[in-house]
């Protein structure tokens, strides 16, 4: 006799929705990445903006229209990045709630897996009460028919 679970459908089920729920939170952190990453970009420009501007500024002459538009540069660079961090924010905000249903989808098959292992445990200590049970059936059938003769 062979162990079948009654709720397997239901724990391959809630295995799905835990893998579908770990493909969207790596989405989200992927982008999360992205976003971040976009971040160092921006400031990385701004910092280069500053480096040029200085340059201008050491080499001499006639460079008040650069300096300007190097200013208006930066202001705008700040504007981006400020919006950029609440980008950031906000992303980090659905990657935790991502990481929220992930770890309750593995919660729910965890249980299930759980209650499988004890189900089983529970069948196979009835099996062995059965095989002993006819075992001993069968002791008190030969003694008695010893008996008997």
């Amino acid at each position: 006799m062979k162990f079948r679970f009654p709720l397997l459908k239901v724990m391959q089920h809630r295995k799905t929705l835990e893998d579908v729920a770990q493909r969207e939170f790596q989405v989200a952190v992927a982008k999360l990445n992205f976003e971040r990453t976009t971040l160092e970009t921006m400031i990385d420009s701004k910092r280069q903006a500053r480096q040029g501007a200085y340059q201008t500024q050491v080499q001499g002459g006639s460079p008040a229209h650069i300096l300007t538009q190097v200013h208006e540069f930066l202001l705008g660079q700040d504007l981006r990045i400020v919006d950029q961090n609440k980008r950031i924010e906000e992303q980090q905000r659905i990657v935790e709630e991502f990481r929220e249903i992930l770890r309750q989808r593995a919660t729910d098959r965890k249980i299930m897996e759980g209650l499988r292992d004890r189900k089983e445990l529970e069948f196979k200590v009835e099996v062995k009460k059965r095989e002993q049970k006819n075992q001993d059936d069968l002791s008190i059938m030969r003694y008695k028919t010893k008996d008997d003769e």
